[in-house]
């Protein structure tokens, strides 16, 4: 396994996802085979936290948020964690992934409990605290769903865990080599599944609108899906696209190169640029754009999200990831496409089930309305990151590295950074007034709001 291809793709771009809007009936009052666990989970912006206890060599117990990440192959938690619970020598180099020295002793996520969990994963959580403001301890990673059927409702932000299933049908469902043509790898049923071959475990779950598409499970264990991307609103002539489902990207991901070598007439859609996004394996340089139309292979073809928004990343992310899996990797199918559909995956029969909302999905209205800043928690100030190409904080001369010192009159401060990104969203033509900090000066300017995307 290549260490380095390890991520959390949270791309910190102007303000990440909005908490989905979707009206389906509560998971929780839904009937569920005997030992479902049922997780909540805080959705903040996009990433999933649930909370989870680890026990370490030392006998000790440690509850704190861990982050549902799918694109991880396996546990991962901080280095200082990992050194104090005793399954680490030490916590000296928290710059790059590893492998901890001993199996975590207990793992409990609600009513679940699993022992000697391993390999365990090191991280350095500060990439997640830069974006979210919020410490968390790991991230939960496929290994937990391989022989099991999760639910995630992002509307009742709920996580329904099935039982572990030991059937003929799980036993078949082997690993992939994704060394062959995606169709003729993955390829879908000819009459897409829908709700009348539910299985008897989900059949409650979903609703009759339900479709499911396949994946296959490749390197340490990351689910590759196929996705058709269009440079138009209607899927005429899509190019295909080989992402790695992952809740843990606040946005879908496609990567430079891919777009260029298979889709280059994506140079022309709507874009926000002069962004980054901070990865467990470095920042990236990054863009915002509109995707005139997504659908996954195999999906009816009347199942189309268009408008979809998605980052963009450069860098060698991609390859490190093809390495890792055996295969290419264009990109994350993130929590933008995602949070559009109450979603079950199935590792035991390597599907992936979609319920589509039965209301629109609400994005935030002003989203990409502001002043065209990213911004960042660094040691509890907050910093700006990114500046948008053209933008109003642009022409008012705004750099990276400026430190934002109130809003609107209102302090700002690192650990606030959600709360900062949204305070800058507003109706275009509106103004917002910043007390700006660089090196020694501190001055105050007022800006005006402006679409960007």
């Amino acid at each position: 396994m290549a260490a380095r291809c390890f991520l959390l793709a949270l791309t910190g771009a102007l303000v990440l996802s909005t908490v989905s809007g979707v009206a389906a009936e509560p998971l929780v009052s839904l009937h569920w085979p005997a030992g479902t666990v049922l997780v909540p989970f805080e959705d903040l912006e996009g990433a999933l936290l649930m909370t989870a206890t680890i026990r370490g060599a030392t006998g000790r117990d440690t509850t704190g948020s861990f982050v549902l990440d799918t694109g991880a192959g396996f546990l991962a938690i901080d280095r200082s964690l990992a050194a104090a619970i005793g399954i680490a020598r030490d916590s000296a180099d928290g710059s790059s992934i590893g492998l901890a020295s001993a199996p975590v002793a207990c793992f409990e996520l609600g009513r679940l409990r699993l022992g000697r969990v391993s390999p365990v994963l090191l991280m350095n959580q500060d990439v997640v605290q830069r974006v979210i403001g919020r410490r968390v301890m790991g991230l939960i990673g496929e290994w937990l769903l391989r022989d099991r059927c999760a639910v995630l409702d992002p509307g009742e932000r709920v996580l329904a865990l099935l039982p572990a299933r030991d059937d003929e049908d799980s036993t078949k469902a082997g690993r992939a080599d994704l060394a062959e043509e995606p169709s003729r790898r993955v390829s879908a049923p000819e009459n897409p599944l829908r709700s009348g071959s539910l299985p008897p475990d989900l059949a409650e779950a979903l609703s009759a609108r339900s479709f499911s598409v396949p994946f296959v499970v490749a390197g340490d264990g990351k689910i590759v899906l196929v996705a058709k991307v269009s440079a138009l609103a209607t899927l005429t002539r899509p190019a295909r696209f080989r992402l790695i489902l992952d809740t843990g990207a606040t946005k879908s991901v496609f990567f430079r190169d891919g777009l260029d070598r298979r889709l280059p007439a994506w140079r022309s859609w709507p874009a926000v640029r002069g962004l980054s996004a901070p990865t467990l394996s470095g920042d990236e340089s990054a863009e915002i754009v509109r995707v005139p139309a997504i659908a996954l292979d195999g999906a009816p073809e009347d199942e189309v999200l268009r408008g979809m928004d998605a980052a963009v990343l450069g860098g060698d992310l991609g390859t490190a990831l093809a390495a890792d899996v055996g295969g290419p990797v264009e990109g994350l199918l993130g929590y933008s496409f995602l949070k559009h559909f109450r979603i079950a995956i199935d590792g035991g029969r390597r599907r992936l089930w979609l319920d589509p909302a039965r209301d629109p999905v609400p994005d935030r209205p002003f989203e990409y309305s502001q002043i065209g800043i990213q911004l960042e928690d660094e040691d509890g100030a907050l910093i700006v990151v990114g500046i948008v190409e053209r933008s109003p904080a642009a022409r008012k001369g705004l750099r990276r590295g400026d430190e934002i010192r109130s809003i609107d009159g209102k302090p700002a401060a690192g650990p606030d950074v959600l709360a900062a990104a949204r305070a800058l969203e507003g109706p275009p033509g509106t103004g917002v007034v910043l007390e700006l900090q660089r090196g020694d000066r501190r001055w105050t300017i007022r800006i005006i709001r402006q679409r960007l995307l």
